[in-house]
């Protein structure tokens, strides 16, 4: 079997050939293999354009990713530096507020960049200046606090010394108390204003607090007798005695010397009459003597 062609030309006019069943066949057979042969490498070319996301599309957003990453992962190490930097600073202030001139050591960290100047005196920070302000104000208030405690213990002292708390002769015997009383020479009941201490003649009378002596003279009644005002309305007496060693507007100390011991004024035998007054008022000097 033959097929016959015409074909037609622009100049040559028309052209009529014969082909045979075999030289179709055959051609035919050489188009599709070179079709086959196009789609096959059609076909692998866009499978390695277009491969499995398992074996390549992990690797490729891994590599994408670590740019991003590694920006942040030296954001926080340099935030964490600057943390650990602070926090050294807070201790090492922290430490020299609590030890006085204690230093710590600085922190040694990882090898950086180097660095350098002119050395010159630190500049004390203003939390430096605040501390020691704070610090200043304490202190004038404490010595404020140590003037009026100062002052309050000397008035204090003051006082004491004021108060006759002090025996006025020592090692005598108390022979008659402050109250109502048998007199000794009328025999009839009577107040004794005082206390009376046995003691020979010439034995020293002591003030029995600090004070000026107000009187230093005779009386009938009393003898020799010293009258001292203590403040605070208080006053002693010191009566019956045989000599005189203070005088009027003199300022004695507790326990100093004022009179000797005698039996003068209305008396029966040496001994010392002692009367504390409040406000003119005889009181108990047993309340205010220190050992009775």
């Amino acid at each position: 079997m033959s097929f016959i062609v015409i074909a037609a030309g622009s100049t040559h006019g028309s052209k009529v050939r014969t082909l045979s069943m075999r030289s179709l066949l055959v051609a035919t057979g050489g188009c599709a293999l070179a079709m086959m042969a196009l789609g096959l490498g059609l076909g692998l070319w866009l499978s390695t354009r277009l491969a499995p996301t398992s074996e390549l599309s992990a690797p490729a957003a891994a590599r994408a990713a670590l740019p991003f990453a590694v920006e942040q992962l030296g954001a926080l190490s340099a935030r964490l530096f600057k943390l650990e930097s602070q926090a050294g600073q807070l201790s090492e202030r922290l430490g020299a507020m609590q030890s006085g001139s204690t230093r710590h050591p600085p922190v040694e960290h990882a090898r950086a960049a180097g660095s350098g100047g002119p050395l010159l005196p630190a500049r004390l920070e203003q939390d430096t200046f605040d501390d020691l302000g704070a610090l200043q104000a304490r202190m004038a208030l404490l010595e404020q606090q140590m003037v009026l405690v100062s002052d309050a213990a000397a008035l204090r002292n003051l006082d004491l010394m004021r108060m006759p708390t002090h025996l006025p002769i020592r090692s005598a015997e108390l022979v008659s108390v402050f109250g109502n009383r048998e007199d000794p020479l009328t025999g009839h009941r009577a107040f004794h204003a005082g206390l009376d201490f046995a003691a020979g003649v010439g034995t020293p009378i002591l003030a029995a607090a600090g004070g000026t002596v107000t009187f230093a003279g005779f009386k009938p009644d009393f003898g020799w007798v010293i009258e001292i005002e203590h403040g605070n309305g208080l006053t002693t007496r010191y009566a019956h005695a045989s000599r005189l060693l203070a005088s009027v507007g003199a300022v004695v100390e507790p326990g100093e010397a004022i009179a000797q011991v005698g039996s003068t004024g209305r008396s029966t035998g040496p001994h010392l009459h002692f009367e504390v007054l409040r406000r003119g008022e005889a009181t108990d000097p047993r309340a205010y003597l220190a050992g009775l």
